[in-house]
């Protein structure tokens, strides 16, 4: 039996795992990782803290198997989030902190600082003639790649906030990397780049070329070059190359142990739940995949190129060769719920959702009333901006229906009220989707919101598909381990998926729940108005004076 390493690094924490060769996870380990707020909409991790949390996890795996399974592990793979990551000539990481602080080297995927710097970048038109030469023109063809607009959350915006705020950084800047790929530069002093995360994230378009240094000249980042993008780009789970000797002596692997290359870590998600498809020669389009946790990413695969208004993509070859992936999203989902439960003011320590749906149904336990209890209590819960299908990362969170109460009951409303507007939201993209004849007939769901059957339960009657639900919290891991495989045998990384393919050991299926059909369309269309409102108002206030 062979053996494989699957390093997921999330939001909140690094989690490795030890993979045998048929997809089954022999050992698991984690490490939290601080999120640094320093500034509103300022969002920073350290890059050392991350790779003290990789050496540490996968040192714990080793301590929990015997030697001589650890001495068959044959390959190493990554997954990150789509941060951002500036190494200088040395390949040292530089603060990208405003404040110059040395735990603030990975500028987070979540951080909003260069929403300016995006609305430039997607309207010309506010582009300053002596930095750009697209001023007066249409946006450039590389936006529609990425559903028409960059995100602050993208890293061209990115780029231009860190060249206009943090000279002294750019000046000394070598390497430009997504986290996904400086951990692959770590792991093997190579600086390549994972064709998921250049397309997804920074505008590279393979069957255009790729790098178009035209757009980068017409945003302002003219002196951006190829060899600070990543000259070699590669398709995910081909091979990086082997362990750095440092590295591989630091955690006891061998010499010869081979790195694949990384996928960003919703897409490692995506890739685990390619084994749950139809069958050994081909690939699911019909699934739409759904990583829900500190943000949700709404994935769908197709084998034609369609573009979709405010919705990413389409994207070539970003998890398996041969399909072209569009990605949707939510920037605040498990997020804006911890805060709306958190900060009410019958929250205690006691409080989880799993106590809150058991209130729920005791209180309620007739399906429809309990939920029909928030007729008229709606929440637009997109407390960090809207990432699809609006595409407007300065959108806000609404709550309407407040009363003066504010007891346990308030707090199992108001939170019933948050799940059924992240539920819409998600609807507001599968439609967005299914006008350019892109559809599914089931959603496979992952992450910490999966384990809420409630909130599946809701998606499920809202988006009328039914929700599959994997018993398999891990899936970023073995996703990850999935490219170390193919790159240890230097195989297509769909030659692994086929290898792995079967059905869910275990899972829940949620369906839709034919009674409430009604409810819910007109309760979603109320969640649409509600946002248009928000468009309205931000006009008249912004044409007020």
């Amino acid at each position: 039996m062979k053996y494989f390493i699957g390093i997921d690094v999330g939001t909140q924490s690094v989690r490795s795992s030890l993979i045998n060769e048929t997809g089954q996870t022999e050992c698991h380990a984690t490490r939290p990782l601080t999120v640094r707020n320093p500034h509103p909409d300022h969002y920073e991790q350290s890059c050392s803290e991350i790779w003290d949390g990789i050496t540490r996890t996968i040192t714990e795996l080793r301590l929990q198997v015997r030697s001589d399974t650890w001495s068959r592990v044959r390959g190493v793979g990554c997954d990150a989030t789509c941060s951002l990551v500036v190494c200088d000539r040395e390949g040292t990481p530089l603060s990208l902190s405003r404040d110059g602080g040395a735990d603030g080297t990975v500028l987070m995927w979540m951080d909003h600082r260069a929403e300016g710097q995006a609305d430039r970048i997607n309207n010309p038109s506010l582009l300053s003639p002596s930095s750009s030469s697209l001023k007066g023109e249409g946006p450039h063809e590389v936006l529609r790649f990425v559903g028409g607009a960059f995100s602050p959350e993208q890293q061209p915006p990115k780029l231009l906030w860190v060249k206009e705020h943090l000279p002294q950084v750019w000046d000394r800047a070598v390497h430009f990397f997504d986290l996904p790929d400086w951990l692959t530069y770590k792991l093997t002093g190579r600086p390549i780049r994972s064709q998921c995360s250049v397309t997804c994230k920074w505008g590279y378009v393979r069957h255009r070329g790729g790098w178009d240094l035209s757009f980068f000249a017409g945003v302002g980042l003219g002196d951006l070059t190829v060899g600070q993008l990543g000259p070699d780009v590669r398709l995910p789970g081909s091979v990086a190359g082997v362990l750095e000797r440092g590295v591989a002596d630091e955690l006891e692997l061998g010499h010869d142990v081979r790195v694949g290359v990384s996928l960003i870590d919703a897409h490692a998600g995506a890739l685990a739940m390619l084994r749950y498809g139809p069958g050994a020669t081909s690939v699911s389009t019909s699934s739409m995949g759904i990583i829900s946790g500190t943000s949700t990413c709404i994935m769908g695969l197709d084998p034609e190129m369609r573009f979709v208004g405010g919705v990413w993509g389409p994207y070539q070859d970003v998890v398996v060769e041969g399909v072209w992936l569009y990605e949707g999203g939510q920037t605040a989902a498990g997020s804006a719920l911890d805060h709306v439960v958190r900060n009410h003011p019958s929250y205690t320590s006691d409080v989880s959702y799993e106590t809150l749906n058991t209130d729920l149904g005791i209180r309620y336990p007739v399906p429809y009333d309990l939920h029909t209890v928030t007729r008229h209590l709606h929440v637009q819960p997109d407390l960090h901006g809207n990432r699809s299908p609006l595409a407007l990362p300065w959108i806000r969170g609404v709550m309407y229906g407040l009363d003066l109460s504010c007891g346990h009951d308030n707090l199992l409303h108001v939170y019933l009220a948050t799940l059924q507007g992240l539920c819409f939201g998600i609807r507001m993209i599968v439609e967005a989707l299914s006008k350019e004849e892109i559809t599914f007939d089931k959603i496979v769901l992952c992450g910490g919101l999966a384990r809420n059957s409630l909130y599946a339960s809701i998606l499920a009657t809202v988006a009328r598909l039914p929700v599959v639900v994997p018993d398999d919290d891990n899936l970023m891991c073995v996703g990850s381990a999935m490219l170390a495989q193919a790159a240890s045998e230097e195989v297509p990384l769909m030659e692994v998926v086929h290898r792995q393919q079967s059905e869910p050991m275990k899972s829940e299926t949620s369906y839709p729940i034919e009674e409430l059909i009604g409810y819910y369309d007109a309760k979603y269309e109320v969640y649409r108005e509600i946002c248009n409102s928000q468009l309205k108002f931000r006009n008249k206030m912004n044409n007020c004076d």
